[in-house]
């Protein structure tokens, strides 16, 4: 009797002690939990704010790169408003030079090959965009003369046409051999024209045999 006496108050002694203990040390698991939770929380907290930020540095980065397009485009359209502009202040067929021709006649003199020399090395001397075109005229006199006054032609032609062709090739040819490219030169013949309103007398017609040179924008 006394065993079982002594082996129950042995197990009471036990559950006592326990109980102590957990009275000791029951209560240290709740307070690390509570503080683990709270360090968690605070790495959350922190976490989040460096997301916000990311973003609101992201944001502002693309709002930079799109300042940045903006401005290149409105600057690229500037250049071609300012382009557009200085090309539509150049004409696009500007008279240049004036080559007289004596009447009948459609050779060129040395005076007038020296100045066409003289001409191309200047049209040579910086970048060009333009073409040239020659253009040939006659006075209205018909080939041959008028009747009751007539004289032999001093070249090969049947119409005035053809003789305003030739001058213009003469004058083409004189260029392209002073060293522009054949290319860029082109000749047509225009035939008999009033340059001025008197044609009818010899300075007037004097001015109407003539080859202009056009600088024409492409």
């Amino acid at each position: 009797m006394y065993r079982l006496k002594f082996v129950m108050l042995a197990c009471m002694l036990m559950v006592s002690s326990c109980s102590t203990i957990d009275a000791i040390f029951g209560p240290d698991e709740p307070d690390a939990a509570a503080s683990s939770k709270d360090q968690l929380a605070q790495e959350n907290d922190q976490l989040g704010s460096e997301i916000a930020n990311l973003r609101s540095t992201l944001k502002q980065l693309k709002q930079d790169i799109a300042d940045q397009k903006a401005q290149k485009l409105a600057r690229l359209k500037a250049e071609e408003e300012a382009r557009q502009k200085a090309q539509q202040a150049i004409p696009k067929d500007r008279l240049w030079v004036t080559v007289s021709f004596r009447s009948g006649y459609m050779e060129l003199t040395r005076q007038s090959r020296q100045a066409l020399k003289r001409l191309a090395d200047k049209f040579l001397s910086k970048p060009r965009v333009q073409t040239i075109e020659v253009r040939g005229y006659t006075d209205d006199e018909p080939i041959g003369g008028y009747p009751g006054h007539r004289h032999k032609p001093r070249h090969p032609y049947k119409t005035n046409l053809a003789l305003s062709q030739a001058r213009a090739d003469n004058v083409a040819n004189a260029m392209i051999a002073a060293g522009i490219s054949r290319d860029i030169v082109r000749a047509e013949g225009f035939g008999a024209t009033s340059f001025v309103a008197d044609n009818k007398t010899d300075a007037g017609r004097q001015r109407n045999r003539r080859a202009e040179i056009h600088l024409v924008s492409n």
